[in-house]
């Protein structure tokens, strides 16, 4: 992760305008090391962490707002912009409406597939700064914010560390661990305390007993108590608490189109469709697709939506068995009049496009998008957003379009973040703003968006809405090439070749353009056949 000299601030991004003052109407709330409040900016509504200068440690507002001005993942709340003047630092950053998983706890109660589903988000977003070097280092309920989808965005980044220089845990002044006592794993009261990201782990095992009642499940107990192991070295990986927390193992992208809860079909049809699961990925069993297919048709029959949609797409793909439109067309139907929205919205798609033994019916389409995108289906959303933007079945209409792209991003849909970032970018349907356009594609860069990746490196490039850096722009694209987008395979192949950036190597670049080439991008064709004739030569 790059960082900037301890003695100076990162270069903001963007121009957020004048950021407003303080008030106590706008507060959401305060501690040591400052206070948030919101603020409505063109309708958009922000956070705002003000840090007093004279009252921290210099080095640590510079580590704070080093650390919050790079990272992007669905899980991890967004920085809009880093101000600073000469009493503050502003950091402003997206507004999670749900306020935090402490509130939450008082004002409502939360079932046990919630909180599970909350605990596996919180490690997904750990495993991610951990990923990037980085230990939270004060993981508590406070600092757990949802959004209005109860969806977990951590924040507060203050006490985080980066863990290759993280020899000492205690503060400069006194000998007490950094952190909020509670949350303290043992390790760390010792004579020579050390974080890692073990004690992360310890954290939110106390998070998860504070979430605790009298019917907690015997799989969230077991987790907890290993989280709470006093050995480091024995409690669970984050991965392993993702895995244990994520309900049922969802069969290669079609399964993972949908995540609507099943609790109310027969035990037996779930168990026939999770055998399929396991069939179909070699979970414990040997990969066997025809049995998973039997095993998917078996949990259709008994009119299990999920094991309809799954063997509708795969007849539909011709993903293991032998493509059969009819049938693909009849499973996803059988779905569709269970109200499950990943039926609604890939059957919306064969409406809208035709073919596939499916006559194209636009009116028939919308249906079927406006249908799953009120379960709040993220990708229905998407396609109505294009069904307005295009026209197609209804009056074209921008304002509804955008609308409907933003709800889609607002839910995590990586393809609708990158739309509105072009949207953002471009000035279309709504107003210029290249910071937001920047940190959509990052967002979308997270999940592993090729397109976001390489908009990313074009924005490094030239500096719209991030800092202009080609270092970091080089990357964004053989990110994206790496993930098979063509035209940043293209560029890269180029850059190879002519020594631009990188050192020059000539058969490196012909690997990559020959990767583009067999995906059809004509100017990575054209110069191999270029390349051909000066060997000849």
């Amino acid at each position: 992760m790059s960082e900037v000299p301890a003695t100076q601030l990162p270069v903001p991004w963007g121009r957020l305008g004048e950021i407003p003052l303080h008030t106590p109407e706008t507060e959401i709330g305060s501690g040591a090391s400052g206070v948030v409040y919101r603020w409505n900016r063109d309708r958009n509504l922000l956070a705002v962490k003000r840090i007093r200068r004279v009252k921290m440690c210099y080095t640590d507002i510079v580590r704070e707002t080093n650390i919050v001005s790079h990272l992007a993942h669905k899980h991890i709340i967004q920085c809009c912009g880093v101000h600073y003047d000469d009493n503050y630092v502003y950091i402003v950053t997206e507004y999670a409406e749900g306020g935090s998983l402490s509130d939450a706890m008082v004002v409502r109660r939360l079932d046990w597939e919630s909180k599970k589903r909350i605990i596996a988000e919180v490690a997904l977003g750990l495993a991610y700064l951990h990923s990037q070097d980085i230990i939270h280092r004060d993981i508590k309920g406070g600092n757990i914010l949802l959004t209005k989808y109860d969806e977990v965005k951590l924040c507060d980044f203050g006490l985080a560390k980066i863990i290759a220089s993280a020899t000492c845990a205690t503060c400069p002044s006194t000998n007490m661990p950094k952190g909020t006592p509670r949350f303290t794993a043992p390790e760390l009261l010792s004579a020579k305390p050390k974080y890692s990201a073990k004690s992360d782990i310890f954290a939110l095992g106390v998070v998860m007993q504070d979430l605790m009642d009298g019917d907690a499940p015997l799989d969230y107990t077991a987790i907890m108590t290993r989280c709470l192991n006093k050995d480091p070295e024995e409690r669970p990986t984050l991965t392993e608490i993702v895995d244990a927390f994520h309900a049922v193992p969802q069969v290669q992208n079609m399964a993972a189109e949908g995540d609507q809860d099943e609790a109310d079909q027969e035990p037996l049809a779930r168990e026939q469709y999770e055998l399929g699961v396991k069939f179909y990925h070699g979970d414990g069993v040997d990969v066997n697709y025809a049995e998973a297919a039997e095993r998917f048709r078996k949990a259709a029959s008994m009119g299990y939506s999920k094991a309809q949609h799954v063997l509708g797409r795969m007849y539909q793909n011709g993903d293991s068995i032998l493509r059969d439109y009819t049938k693909a067309k009849e499973w996803l139907q059988k779905a569709v009049d269970q109200g499950y929205a990943p039926s609604q919205n890939s059957l919306g798609i064969s409406y809208r496009d035709g073919g596939e033994g499916v006559p194209q019916d636009y009116r028939r389409a919308l249906e079927l998008f406006q249908a799953a995108a009120e379960q709040g289906y993220s990708r229905a959303y998407a396609n109505l957003g294009e069904m307005y933007l295009q026209g197609l079945g209804v009056a074209q209409n921008n304002e509804e379009a955008i609308r409907c792209y933003c709800e889609a991003a607002e839910r995590g849909l990586a393809t609708a973040q990158v739309k509105m970032g072009l949207f953002y970018a471009r000035g279309v349907g709504v107003e210029k703003d290249h910071m937001k356009a920047a940190r959509l594609m990052l967002m979308a860069a997270a999940q592993g968006e090729a397109e976001a990746m390489f908009r990313l490196g074009n924005m490094y490039l030239i500096g719209l809405g991030v800092p202009r850096d080609s270092l970091n722009a080089m990357e964004w694209w053989y990110k994206a090439a790496q993930a098979g987008h063509m035209e940043a395979q293209c560029f890269v192949g180029k850059m190879y070749i002519k020594g631009r950036g990188v050192r020059k190597n000539e058969s490196k670049g012909i690997m990559w353009l020959k990767m583009a080439a067999v995906q059809g991008h004509e100017e990575a064709q054209y110069r191999l056949g270029v390349l051909r004739i000066d060997m000849i030569k």
